[in-house]
């Protein structure tokens, strides 16, 4: 389960979290959807589902006769979630707020596609994690996974993270690409279509394959700033007043249009692979 400071972080990001669906994580899910050929009739399940993007998309594909299953440990982001399902008429879906790592497996699975969207590497235990959650397909079902392809939000952290230590004194924090004598950082194991191939069948999926969907979203101020309130970049801010994280976002800003930034990389890679049949 993740700890209590994560749980703080994306409950506090709901709000932004919506404003950055449009651009970011709806076009995403949308095309999560699409390539794991989530199809009329089908039990999904969706874990890390934040506002619902993914699961929302499913839940239209699905129809009346499918329905999906919309798992997420942020209380807040899930109220947002069943919200929008229900101003959108969608009454195929139910939202949990759970760990998705304690998730019971059974031998014969429940859904016949298991989704998730830029989750996968706040998992405790990454590896195992998934390979638990894919027991929870039934044999021959399909596991979709969307991450952040390669450098994407590269620059875009670069400038935020050197802003925060400047606000807090500190060095900055090194980024996930940054040399280390320690393992891989989740994110960067599984960045590429060749890694999260090698991956997704080292934990057990099948028939596995990879495309990148391009994302690139015009630089402006406003979504900018959302886009770290409404991630898990906002955990940074943490401890910071508010004239500190207003210190922050000024400066941010500022080192983005200085350095030339004038769209941001959101490149994002969508794995499908199947739980070997029985």
């Amino acid at each position: 389960m993740p700890g209590p400071s994560l749980v703080d972080t994306f409950n506090s990001t709901s709000p932004d979290f919506d404003f950055v669906t449009p651009f970011v994580w709806g076009p995403a899910g949308e095309s999560l959807v699409a390539r794991g050929r989530v199809a009329l009739g089908d039990r999904v399940l969706d874990v890390c589902s934040g506002t619902g993007a993914s699961a929302l998309a499913a839940a239209r594909v699905v129809g009346p006769d499918g329905h999906v299953t919309a798992v997420d440990f942020a209380a807040d982001l899930i109220d947002r979630a069943k919200t929008s399902a229900y101003a959108a008429g969608l009454r195929n879906i139910d939202f949990r707020v759970d760990d998705v790592t304690a998730l019971p497996g059974r031998d014969d699975g429940g859904y016949d596609v298991l989704t998730c969207g830029f989750g996968v590497f706040f998992l405790p235990g990454m590896d195992d994690s998934v390979s638990n959650l894919l027991t929870l397909v039934r044999p021959g079902g399909r596991i979709a996974i969307g991450v952040w392809h390669d450098d994407a939000l590269y620059d875009f952290t670069g400038a935020y993270f050197t802003e925060v230590a400047r606000v807090k004194k500190t060095p900055p924090p090194p980024g996930p690409r940054a040399p280390s004598d320690g393992p891989p950082h989740p994110i960067t194991r599984i960045d590429t279509e060749e890694k999260i191939v090698d991956w997704l069948e080292s934990v057990g999926a099948t028939d596995v394959s990879a495309s990148v969907l391009d994302l690139r979203v015009p630089r402006t101020d406003e979504f900018s700033w959302s886009m770290v309130l409404g991630s898990g970049l906002r955990g940074a801010l943490a401890g910071l007043d508010t004239d500190a994280v207003d210190d922050v976002r000024t400066g941010f800003l500022r080192r983005l249009a200085e350095e030339g930034i004038v769209e941001v990389d959101c490149d994002t890679l969508i794995a499908v692979g199947q739980r070997p049949a029985a």
